[in-house]
């Protein structure tokens, strides 16, 4: 009857171990997956991972763009990504009284991949740092649907800017486009349906919260 006790006894403490290392891996997970410094470099791709670097802005910054931008967001523009990448997009996203949002995509011969940022700060005159951050592959199903949103509503035919009466309290909805190293933007601040449907699709895929109806039409 001893020598059960104590086998069961050992048995026992070896679950309890067993059951806290298991707790222990849960925990030092999901503090990997919620710091930046992990995940932004998420293991989209090991062959072409594009990384924030200041140099390649300096030489690459095009006159009318704001380096305070790149800086905030520390992202590349689209003009400046590596080779690896055949075609990405990216939203920019600038309300008046929330949070900045930006939103990419890209590809890369035959892996998609996402990444969304949101800063702590609101508006336009000062940029602060990266809030929330959001990273993932995106499926074969989810690029071919985006893809087939561009095509739908002609996002590289679109003009960059249109003569449009601005609020006074509103947002600049930016899409920039890079494909065959061909790059393309369009900003708007009253963006029609077709328009606000590809910047709403982004924004779903980012999977971060925002106010972004608020600003639409």
């Amino acid at each position: 009857m001893g020598q059960r006790l104590r086998f069961m006894k050992r048995i026992l403490i070896q679950a309890m171990f067993a059951l806290i290392t298991f707790v222990l891996g849960i925990a030092a997970a999901v503090v990997w997956i919620k710091s930046p410094s992990a995940i932004s470099d998420p293991k989209l791709s090991r062959n072409c991972a594009p990384r924030y670097d200041e140099n390649v802005i300096a030489k690459n910054l095009r006159e009318n763009d704001d380096p305070r931008l790149f800086s905030a967001f520390e992202e590349l523009p689209l003009y400046a990504l590596p080779d690896c990448v055949d075609e990405a997009y990216s939203l920019t996203w600038i309300p008046s009284f929330d949070s900045p949002i930006l939103v990419r995509v890209w590809h890369s011969g035959d892996q998609a991949f996402m990444v969304a940022k949101q800063l702590d700060t609101k508006g336009w005159s000062k940029f602060g740092k990266v809030k929330e951050f959001n990273s993932r592959p995106l499926t074969n199903f989810e690029w071919r649907d985006f893809s087939d949103l561009l095509n739908r509503n002609s996002y590289w035919e679109l003009s960059s800017t249109v003569d449009e009466i601005s609020p006074e309290d509103g947002a600049v909805w930016l899409i920039d486009g890079l494909r065959s190293r061909k790059f393309h933007w369009v900003r708007r601040r009253v963006p029609n349906e077709s328009y606000a449907e590809i910047c709403k699709h982004l924004i779903r895929l980012s999977g971060l919260e925002t106010a972004h109806a608020l600003y639409l039409p």
